[in-house]
């Protein structure tokens, strides 16, 4: 049984996956800002996070680079981790 994955499919999926939290994100942090700054709070236990919270809102081509960038890093890391893992596997 091969242990081979395909490297790009997994990228690209991974990529849609990690966007579509990107959104979800934006949108918690519209509709529900101290809900999303309290899950923060409890993933960094010693940090205060209150000193985080944005005074201006996010312009559309600030959300738009960062799921640029984002799905960029996402899918160059995943594609890498693949093809480590295939050649590792063997």
């Amino acid at each position: 049984m091969s242990n081979v994955l395909n490297a790009k499919a997994f990228a690209n999926a991974s990529t849609v996956v990690v966007l579509a939290l990107y959104v979800v994100c934006r949108i918690a942090s519209l509709v529900a800002p101290d809900f999303l700054f309290g899950i923060a709070q409890s993933w960094f236990h010693t940090f205060s996070v209150e000193s985080l919270k944005g005074t201006e809102p996010l312009v559309l081509g600030v959300f738009l680079f960062g799921g640029v960038s984002l799905a960029v890093l996402t899918w160059v890391t995943t594609y890498v981790t693949i093809v480590l893992y295939n050649r590792w596997a063997k």
